[in-house]
């Protein structure tokens, strides 16, 4: 079984594999201010994750497909393919070396239901037992939506918390 992650090109992912937000010192640091109420720093925003759920801060986003722009997303996810590397991540052979502790679904939201949610939450997760539950059917993606500003809120992905927070190049292939 394979997940998708995307990283900016000009990577070190085939040398030191994928790293998590919290062995990433270099990680942009500007899409957590706000959904961390105003910390600032690398340490601040890892220590924030980790009140989330142990190993958040160690966790790799991935997608059970590689993302497809519509009509209503192409401004958005074009350029971000465009500018990145898209990886696949071998799951099989990670969990099979023990190195998942964890892995969560961040399930689809229903756009209509995103008022009713808790203030300053973008992020559903729904921890799962094994990575067998990945759900493989084909993702919707006309579901995402720039006007509206929804991105990945609307599609599921995955959150894997690794052993040692790096993914190591072993388990992953550099996609076309």
């Amino acid at each position: 079984m394979k997940l998708y992650h995307y990283i900016t090109k000009g990577n070190t992912a085939l040398t030191e594999g994928i790293l998590s937000f919290a062995k990433n010192p270099k990680a942009d640091l500007s899409y957590y201010y706000k959904r961390t109420c105003g910390k600032t720093t690398h340490t601040e925003i890892v220590s924030w994750m980790e009140s989330c759920f142990v190993g958040r801060s160690r966790a790799i986003r991935g997608f059970s497909e590689p993302i497809q722009w519509t009509d209503k997303s192409e401004n958005m996810f074009k350029p971000f393919i465009e500018n990145a590397d898209l990886f696949s991540i071998d799951l099989d052979a990670l969990s099979a070396d023990g190195l998942i502790e964890a892995i969560y679904v961040s399930p689809p939201i229903n756009p209509n239901d995103i008022a009713d949610l808790p203030q300053n939450c973008d992020e559903i997760l729904v921890k799962l037992n094994s990575i067998n539950e990945i759900d493989t059917s084909p993702v919707d993606w006309s579901a995402c939506d720039e006007k509206l500003g929804l991105r990945f809120s609307v599609v599921p992905y995955y959150l894997i918390v690794v052993k040692g927070g790096i993914i190591p190049a072993k388990y992953i292939s550099k996609e076309k």
